[in-house]
């Protein structure tokens, strides 16, 4: 049953109950007319008339009115029953003389309504309007609660729920839908009443994707009506037909954030000045509202990938603290294991050589045995120099793993060369507007395509590597590129070697990502800001 229907029909059922309270009068008095069969008979046609009166357009359009003014016959009845039983109480008995003695006590219970009838009243009409179609609403209080609900930090889907509810209520509404989102694709919040299943309706998660000069129009407004949308946004006036509506765009700073429609039935009161007012403070309220909100949701999200970058970062340090711990172990094992050695068999040999010496001097030459003793000592000195050469050979290799002096003296482009001579595959260098970096930078790019070029002769055997360098738009820019086999990117793990490589990047700001496929080859390419 819709709300107009409903309400005659509430208003006819109060003036029945008038009618008989009324009736009911005279027979407390002791009188005997009139019969109760009028009273039925009346309320009957009272009921019947209300009935009808819902399918009288003229009548549905004034049913608030017609409610109002039953409300204050019932509520006359009702204080005039009161009266009468309170003057019956003071009196003690019925009149039995006319009414003499009665006079007095009715005009004091006369008086006592009167006063209370204006208060009765408007009580009346408050709690039957409330009955008949809920708590009803001020614009003011509209926007009170709404303001209230914001400033508590109510989650945003239960403010705009609460928002919609009191809207409909205070305003008599038939149709209300809150939208919001951001660059035109506009997401449905609230719609009330639900009319989930029916063909073409809107319901909550709908959305609708507005064309720029829509948004720019819609921004440009504070409150529309019909007329104003046929003209300018198409789209939203269609959808709601000839039906007394205003749409209020929500906005801050320019921006569209999102929209109220509201909608009352056809044959409904336009909506009033006031109302407009209104809901222009409503939409401008929403923007600020949903502007904050974006706000905080953005910070969260910052605040997130900070925790989730200080993470990583305590990671990559702990990394790079371990990287650095082997690479000593590393230096310290082949020190041991080679220099050391070789200079150990070094001083072996010179003693050799220094007993040899003393023996030949001490034989004096005689039957040949100092031209043998010095024969034995060159050889064993040409073996020595050797084993110094192979000594100078490692060192050198172990300074140039450290930290080569060709990088320290020349710059990137030319250890990066000599670096490409000594592989094991054929290397291309290409070096575009390339200059000297800080020695952190230089050290980390340098180590990073070194480990570029280990992997390339590790996995892919035969095949050509590029490396190419450039410095544009205030970044260091390299890469190396390999024509082996490749990779599935998304199902290979991360090696040890391709962590210490994003590590090493990361340390001094910069990025590093992974190219390739399966047969196509690899790509590493890493960008520092200098």
């Amino acid at each position: 049953m819709k709300r107009p229907r409903r309400q005659l029909i509430s208003a006819a059922l109060l003036a029945a109950a008038a009618v008989t309270a009324m009736c009911a009068v005279p027979r407390l008095l002791g009188d005997r007319s009139p019969a109760w069969s009028v009273p039925l008979v009346v309320d009957a046609l009272l009921l019947a008339a209300g009935v009808g009166a819902g399918w009288v357009p003229r009548a549905r359009l004034r049913s608030e009115r017609i409610l109002t003014a039953a409300a204050d016959l019932a509520c006359l009845a009702g204080v005039a029953a009161l009266g009468l039983l309170a003057a019956l109480a003071t009196l003690g008995h019925r009149p039995l003389d006319g009414g003499a003695e009665f006079t007095g006590p009715v005009l004091v219970a006369a008086a006592l309504a009167a006063l209370t009838a204006a208060g009765a009243r408007a009580r009346t009409s408050n709690v039957v309007l409330n009955v008949v179609r809920g708590a009803r609403y001020a614009p003011e209080d509209v926007l009170r609660t709404f303001g209230e609900d914001a400033s508590r930090g109510t989650d945003l889907d239960e403010t705009l729920s609460g928002l919609g509810d009191a809207l409909r209520r205070g305003l008599s509404l038939e149709r209300v839908e809150i939208w919001t989102g951001a660059a035109g694709r506009l997401t449905a919040a609230v719609v009330l009443p639900d009319a989930a299943g029916e063909p073409g309706a809107v319901e909550v998660g709908s959305t609708i994707n507005l064309t720029v000069s829509d948004r720019v129009a819609l921004s440009r407004t504070r409150v529309a009506g019909p007329g104003w949308l046929a003209l300018w946004v198409p789209v939203l006036a269609r959808a709601h037909g000839d039906a007394p509506l205003r749409v209020i765009p929500a906005r801050a700073g320019g921006a569209l954030l999102g929209m109220i429609v509201v909608r009352r039935p056809s044959e409904a009161p336009r909506f009033s000045e006031p109302e407009d007012r209104m809901l222009a403070e409503l939409g401008t309220r929403l923007g600020t509202v949903l502007h904050n909100r974006q706000l905080d949701a953005n910070l969260r999200d910052a605040l997130a990938e900070l925790r989730h970058a200080n993470d990583e970062l305590r990671v990559s340090r702990a990394r790079l603290v371990a990287t650095a711990d082997a690479e000593r172990r590393r230096i310290e094992r082949d020190l041991h294991d080679g220099a050391q050695q070789q200079l150990v068999s070094l001083a072996v040999g010179l003693r050799l050589v220094r007993d040899l010496v003393a023996d030949s001097a001490a034989a004096g030459g005689a039957d040949g045995a100092g031209a043998d003793g010095a024969s034995d000592a060159d050889e064993l000195l040409a073996a020595m120099a050797e084993q110094v050469a192979e000594t100078i050979t490692e060192v050198r290799n172990l300074a140039h793993g450290i930290y080569p002096p060709l990088l320290r003296s020349s710059g990137l482009t030319e250890a990066l060369r000599a670096a490409g001579q000594r592989s094991m595959v054929g290397v291309t260098v290409r070096a575009e507007g390339v200059g000297r970096y800080s020695p952190d930078i230089e050290a980390a790019v340098y180590f990073c395509c070194l480990e570029g070029l280990q992997n390339a002769a590790k996995h892919a055997t035969d095949c050509a590597v590029e490396v190419v360098i450039a410095e544009q738009e205030g970044a260091l820019t390299f890469s190396v590129s390999d024509n082996g086999a490749g990779f599935d990117p998304d199902q290979a793990e991360r090696g040890h070697g391709m962590t210490n490589m994003a590590d090493r990047i990361g340390a001094i700001g910069g990025t590093l990502r992974w190219e390739s496929a399966v047969g196509a080859g690899t790509r590493v390419i890493g960008v520092v800001p200098v």
